[in-house]
């Protein structure tokens, strides 16, 4: 299947579109991945990293430049919107990124896909496989609308069909963070950001991850650039009817996102509980801190 089908097939922000490819061509030696599976928080840290002023580029939507800088591209304006750097940026409120070094690249490909350039580092970002996937599963029938993706139905289903990578969801998420564990010590700079460290103590957390890259930030700079970012400010951008929308899971059971991490304890299932245990995810879930081993009930609190 070619790069140009495969886009048409799996929609505006999958792994390897038409206009990724494109851009590719353009990373180089001063370049650094941020390395994550959808819906595991590469929207806040994107936006993090944009308000204290360092070059984060998305490929996905926008078109990179061999010196650094980055222009937006008109159809994707819709998803621009998402951020509120980027709204800003591609609204022509703030000048576009100049080519400031190291330049940031989001990216949902496995390291293999970019072994061919000469990256300086990659920046993981991972979160609980659990809310991760509830989360990407969300964007992908919510916002994207992915006709692929809502023929799943449940998101019990969407876990277990082949999803862009040719393998279940579950499947997917396994090898993506398995493969960036193996290939992360080959880089001359790397780092490691849960999504709940993120949450829980983003300036110690950040500040930690910007010195494991040689990058300097000072701590009032990536406070304000927190606060900005926050869940109810990255909501603002989303369109209204999303933002407002409670998110359904298996039945009539209905809960609103709120960006927390361990929201999958509002809705975990035994069911579920034991999809998320299949093949090689508990394994890679815990070289990366997550036990996914299923929890007990505790009398009128649901899954604790």
């Amino acid at each position: 299947m070619s790069g140009k089908v495969y886009y048409l097939l799996h929609g505006i922000q999958d792994r390897y579109n038409a206009l990724y490819q494109e851009n590719m061509k353009c990373l180089g030696a001063e370049d650094i991945a941020v390395a994550s599976i959808g819906g595991s928080g590469q929207s806040l840290l994107g936006n993090i990293l944009q308000e204290v002023g360092l070059n984060y580029a998305d490929p996905y939507i926008e078109a990179l430049h061999a010196d650094g800088t980055s222009s937006p591209v008109p159809a994707y304006s819709d998803y621009a919107q998402r951020l509120s750097a980027t709204a800003d940026r591609h609204g022509g409120e703030r000048p576009l990124q100049k080519g400031q070094w190291p330049r940031f690249f989001k990216t949902h490909l496995t390291p293999d896909f970019l072994e061919q350039r000469p990256l300086k580092g990659v920046w993981i970002l991972v979160r609980d496989p659990r809310d991760s996937l509830f989360s990407w599963y969300k964007f992908r029938t919510n916002f994207a609308k992915d006709p692929l993706d809502i023929a799943s139905g449940t998101f019990h289903a969407w876990l277990e069909r082949p999803g862009p990578a040719g393998v279940s969801r579950l499947a997917d998420w396994s090898m993506f963070y398995e493969q960036w564990a193996d290939r992360r010590a080959a880089f001359q700079v790397s780092t490691l950001t849960t999504y709940e460290d993120l949450k829980r103590e983003p300036v110690a957390t950040l500040r930690s991850n910007f010195e494991d890259l040689g990058v300097t930030v000072p701590d009032d700079a990536i406070s304000r650039a927190v606060e900005k970012s926050s869940f109810e400010n990255m909501r603002a951008h989303e369109s209204k009817s999303q933002a407002k929308q409670p998110d359904p899971v298996e039945g009539n059971t209905r809960i609103m996102r709120s960006g927390t991490p361990n929201e999958w304890l509002q809705w975990i299932t035994p069911e579920l509980e034991r999809q998320f245990m299949k093949g090689e995810m508990p394994a890679v879930a815990e070289r990366y801190g997550y036990d996914l081993a299923p929890q007990q009930r505790s009398a009128g609190r649901g899954w604790s």
